[in-house]
């Protein structure tokens, strides 16, 4: 019997794929489970559809985040922070401190966990952490560390 894979499936094979499968198969687990449907002329263009769109929204995806990384790259955040005499603060430069600073300063959200740092920012003066947008986009923020 053909079906088309609504889902992926070990050992059958992929979401949106048109696969011929023993009867028996097809009509106890795939179809009652929602994982396949039959092979109709109709079933394989609504996949077509769905992959269709979800292509648009990557894409879409994409141009944003490549889009805010720009933004992001030019925005100087300036952190104020507890620091000892000797210039080193008390801790370091946490994501969440970084997100709240953008969303103060530059009007921008980010999910705090979007933001890793290649090395701590322990001292007083500039540094950059980086951004995780997307699969294929990751942007760098520079960073200034000024005593509170």
């Amino acid at each position: 019997m053909k079906v088309v894979l609504i889902e992926d499936v070990k050992g059958t094979g992929k979401a949106g794929e048109t696969k011929d499968v023993a009867d028996g198969f097809a009509r106890n687990f795939l179809i009652p489970r929602k994982l396949a449907q039959p092979a109709t002329r109709g079933a394989q263009e609504q996949v077509d559809r769905q992959k269709a769109t979800a292509v648009q929204r990557e894409q879409r995806e994409l141009s944003d985040a490549k889009a805010l990384a720009v933004r992001l790259e030019a925005a100087q955040v300036t952190l104020k922070l507890r620091s000892g005499k000797d210039g080193k603060l008390f801790g370091a430069v946490t994501n969440a401190d970084v997100a709240s600073a953008l969303k103060q300063q530059h009007g921008i959200t980010l999910d705090r966990r979007k933001i890793e740092f290649e090395e701590p920012v322990k001292a007083m003066g500039p540094g950059s952490a980086q951004v995780k947008l997307h699969r294929e986009v990751t942007a760098r923020i520079p960073l200034m560390v000024t005593s509170a």
